[in-house]
């Protein structure tokens, strides 16, 4: 008897961590398919991408002094270097070219090959960017990255106790929620990216890397 006790109870342990097993599944399968095909991506995305909002600069505005591109395409910086041609610029570059191809593209917009750095954490970006470029009161320069870094980006220049003017590029969403029926796989990279990046939010600011849990304007 108590053989077939202990046999009985093997069973229904077995059977719970399966039934366990199951129910987790099926957790993880709702919960991919209401990340593919509602808008929850869109909408922890759009209040970090319209935080700041992108003011196009007027004839009458004076140049930047400077540009910091932490992350932006190549024909973006193009565009600025050129709207912008006296404006000091670095760049920390994470692009996938080789290394002569990097100097011919940087010979070709007048950029100086020194004006490269390696790729760093934000929070890397802006504390080397204030010991490097040591801005004066007055001076004037742009931020450029995604639209959904810059919160988190600007948090961490002005903890570092440099005053930057965000420039978001790369926008994901709308200002408006919209579903995605057609384009799950947009919609799960959307929820990755805004979910990592509220996570980095509270990180940051956990770590006193940022002046605040949301930076604002």
């Amino acid at each position: 008897m108590p053989r077939q006790n202990h046999t009985r109870s093997k069973l229904l342990l077995g059977g719970s961590t399966f039934a366990a097993w199951l129910a987790a599944a099926a957790a993880a399968a709702c919960g991919l398919v209401i990340a593919a095909f509602t808008p929850i991506g869109s909408a922890l995305m759009i209040p970090l991408e319209n935080r700041f909002a992108l003011s196009p600069y007027s004839e009458s505005q004076a140049a930047p002094d400077g540009i910091i591109f932490h992350k932006a395409s190549w024909p973006k910086l193009a565009a600025l270097n050129q709207r912008f041609p006296k404006a000091r610029v670095i760049i920390f570059s994470g692009c996938a070219v080789s290394e002569t191809d990097l100097e011919n593209l940087l010979a070709r917009l007048g950029i100086e090959p020194e004006s490269v750095v390696q790729p760093r954490t934000i929070s890397e970006t802006a504390l080397h960017c204030a010991s490097l470029l040591k801005p004066r009161p007055g001076e004037r320069w742009l931020l450029v990255t995604h639209a959904s870094d810059m919160p988190r980006a600007v948090g961490c220049f002005r903890a570092a106790g440099f005053q930057v003017e965000p420039y978001p590029v790369n926008f994901n969403t709308r200002p408006s929620i919209s579903f995605h029926p057609l384009a799950p796989g947009f919609a799960l990279y959307t929820l990755n990216v805004a979910a990592k990046e509220w996570i980095g939010l509270i990180a940051y600011r956990h770590m006193g890397k940022t002046d605040a849990l949301f930076p604002g304007p």
